[in-house]
């Protein structure tokens, strides 16, 4: 979008960005897995669990928090260095991201557990770093404004839906393990039936926020070739919607989201080539 719209990108502080974001997400999930096993080693419902990483491949808990802690060291070094080179708004950003990273799954009430969860996941991952990767590209450019919040706002929506979705179809899979274990998800307040027409919903929205992204001329008009795969996408949904299933079917939403996002990065950069 940075390169399209605004006519500016910033190679090194891009692929920077793109390694601080990849060492953010593995700490807050490390940081997830770590909580997860602390609060619920004593329960005997969690006794037969395979859902925490720690627990079924036997991690060394000591070794589990110096990766998270070297993960940490990376994401704010390198994060803080950004900031030192862009201003005060990319650390607001950073600072937003940490922040709703932990309380995602640290503290006495993590969103995770709460019906939040998909929420604060599409917002924090879908929004906030395409915004964090909008400005980084533009910060210096001649055409700079500070609408810029609101183009990326648009431009993340497939982004936003397609990782909330992976964290509602998560919860969809483990609703019955969790409701014993104590987290009450939005899963579990809508019900199965109703939160896989949301997850349906989902999908639809995310193809409308790159329809409007089109439109707007945000993105290139290419980007809506990804159209064309609307009725694969379509009967990969259908399989998880009629038999939600941790290990057969749930990946299919991970494979849509790199679909539908995929999809939005390599058209848009194929569009600024032609």
């Amino acid at each position: 979008m940075a390169a399209y719209y605004y006519h500016h990108v910033n190679l090194g502080e891009t692929f920077l960005l793109i390694f601080s974001a990849i060492c953010f997400h593995l700490a807050v999930n490390g940081h997830n897995q770590l909580s997860d096993y602390h609060r619920y080693q004593n329960s005997t419902a969690a006794q037969n669990s395979t859902n925490n990483i720690i627990k079924r491949f036997d991690i060394s808990i000591p070794w589990a928090y110096s990766v998270l802690a070297i993960l940490l060291l990376l994401f704010a070094g390198s994060g803080l260095y950004l900031a030192y080179l862009s201003g005060w708004p990319l650390l607001l950003l950073g600072s937003l991201s940490f922040l709703v990273g932990y309380c995602y799954s640290g503290g006495p009430y993590p969103m995770s557990q709460t019906p939040l969860g998909e929420l604060v996941s599409g917002l924090a991952m879908g929004l906030n770093i395409t915004l964090i990767g909008v400005y980084i590209n533009i910060y210096n450019a001649p055409t700079y404004n500070n609408w810029f919040w609101l183009t990326g706002s648009i431009v993340a929506l497939p982004a936003v839906f397609t990782i909330a979705n992976i964290m509602l179809a998560n919860n969809i899979c483990d609703k019955d393990e969790d409701v014993v274990i104590g987290r009450k998800t939005l899963a579990y307040y809508l019900g199965t039936k109703h939160s896989l027409t949301l997850l349906q919903a989902n999908y639809v929205l995310s193809y409308l926020g790159l329809i409007l992204s089109a439109v707007l001329g945000y993105l290139p008009w290419l980007v809506l070739l990804s159209l064309l795969t609307v009725k694969s996408d379509y009967q990969l949904v259908q399989g998880f919607v009629k038999a939600p299933d941790k290990v057969t079917t749930f990946p299919r939403n991970v494979l849509l989201f790199h679909k539908i996002v995929g999809l939005e990065v390599i058209l848009g950069l194929l569009g600024l080539l032609l």
